[in-house]
């Protein structure tokens, strides 16, 4: 048989189904991450005096993708990237600053990750319906060095998607959580770097985003309530507040005051000397299960959200919200497995059945990390229908 007079095999027709696509995954938000934390905090921030309910943004760490998917399906505003439960989910480290500056930039990756994978599954699932993308703002600690480190670590949180950064002014050197722990009965002091040398790191995360001609919203935090620099003045609300009118003047978008205790009359204190000079300045508040709400509560005593809200403590969240229930119900449902093994599988599926009146949303697990969109796109990638029937 000659070249001539061979068959032509057939070919197959193939169209790009751009349609079908379309439908598989949510529109990327145009809006600046650092934008929209930027608008929605001055928006509630104006509310204070106009519908006090409304003038506050509360929110939870996350550690993982898996949390940073529920955060966001659950409607939470933003989504916060806590070192402290980085530290210990990923290296079980302490909350002393002595994991590696790049694993927080990881982590951000990481978070914005759940965050689209969770938006994509909702979209295609609900028919085009499309979920809120929850701007991230991370802990970059005391900047894990000087301004050049500060600095190089802002541009690549920039690069990984981080809406902000917050920054505080303990020595990195001897960085401690930020409330107070003891060792053998003996507290571990907090050791702050002159507020000139906070201030110098500070310069150094806006210029980090000017370098990246990006916006970025900027939280300043201070430790002086209870720390202090060496041979200099003891910690309080009044150090705490010069150094905030420092910052303040630097053009901070948030300024964080780290409390120890659950009383009101430290953040009202701080709040009315902040605002007496910069009326505008929004304020942060660590909503931390370190300190005894608990107990607060039982006395009748527990503060609100709004209250904080109606101070200027806009920027509320909880470090360890995630970690401590997370860390709860493991321990709760691991020990019943070790003991008895597939009888508390039975118990936790009859659990899950009737939580709340309503299914956990990991229960159906392929499901919630979205098994249906992924092999829909196998289908269309393959040119099979995806029709049912």
């Amino acid at each position: 048989m000659t070249v001539e007079t061979m068959t032509k095999p057939e070919s197959r027709r193939w169209s790009y189904p751009k349609a079908d696509f379309a439908k598989m995954y949510a529109p990327i938000e145009k809006l600046s991450h650092a934008v929209k934390l930027r608008g929605l905090l001055r928006a509630k921030f104006a509310l204070r005096r106009a519908d006090p309910k409304s003038c506050y943004l509360h929110t939870a760490g996350a550690y993982d993708a898996l949390t940073a998917a529920m955060l966001t399906d659950l409607g939470f505003e933003a989504v916060y990237a806590s070192g402290w439960q980085l530290a210990v989910a990923h290296s079980m480290y302490p909350d002393i600053g002595i994991y590696p500056s790049h694993m927080m930039a990881d982590l951000v990756r990481e978070l914005g990750r759940g965050i689209e994978g969770l938006r994509d599954r909702h979209f295609y699932d609900n028919g085009g319906s499309v979920k809120d993308a929850p701007p991230i703002f991370a802990d970059i600690e005391a900047g894990f060095g000087g301004p050049t480190q500060t600095f190089a670590l802002t541009r690549e949180m920039i690069r990984a998607g981080a809406a902000g950064v917050h920054l505080e002014d303990q020595d990195p050197a001897e960085r401690t959580c930020g409330h107070i722990v003891a060792h053998h009965g003996v507290k571990r002091s907090k050791v702050l770097v002159p507020t000139h040398k906070w201030i110098e790191k500070l310069i150094a995360v806006k210029a980090a985003a000017q370098a990246a001609e990006s916006e970025l919203v900027v939280i300043a935090r201070t430790d002086a309530v209870d720390g202090s620099v060496p041979g200099g003045r003891e910690g309080s609300v009044e150090h705490a507040v010069e150094r905030a009118l420092e910052a303040a003047s630097l053009g901070v978008d948030v300024i964080w005051p780290e409390f120890n205790d659950t009383d009101i009359d430290g953040p009202r204190r701080f709040a009315e000397g902040v605002h007496a000079h910069f009326p505008e300045q929004i304020l942060g508040f660590n909503l931390s299960p370190s300190l005894h709400w608990g107990e607060a509560k039982a006395k009748g005593r527990l503060l609100s959200n709004q209250e904080l809200g109606e101070l200027g403590y806009t920027l509320q969240f909880s470090t360890l919200f995630a970690f401590r229930t997370a860390g709860m119900a493991l321990e709760t449902w691991l020990k019943g497995f070790r003991r008895s093994g597939l009888d508390a599988l039975a118990d936790l599926q009859l659990v899950e059945k009737g939580t709340l009146g309503d299914e956990p949303r990991t229960r159906m697990h392929q499901k919630f990390a979205g098994t249906d969109r992924w092999l829909t796109l196998e289908k269309l990638a393959k040119g099979q229908s995806t029709r049912k029937g």
